[in-house]
């Protein structure tokens, strides 16, 4: 009886421990995607304005080719 009580002892804390990796896994995951989210946008906001800066030169150039 005594076994199955330490050995349920030491199942329990393996248990604990388990769930703090894995809440700890779980913050860090969370700030990472948190982090990526933010990426993305940033490079989501610099791909529309470069594509904004190549439509006003294309125009510039069509322009230039009609005054020429």
């Amino acid at each position: 009886m005594r076994n199955d009580l330490t050995e349920l002892e030491q199942q329990v804390e393996k248990l604990i421990q388990l769930t703090e990796r894995l809440d700890q896994e779980n913050r860090h995951l969370r700030k990472q995607q948190t982090e990526l989210k933010r990426d993305r946008a940033t490079l989501l906001k610099q791909r529309d304005e470069a594509r904004t800066h190549v439509d006003s030169i294309l125009t510039r150039l069509k322009n230039y080719e009609v005054l020429s």
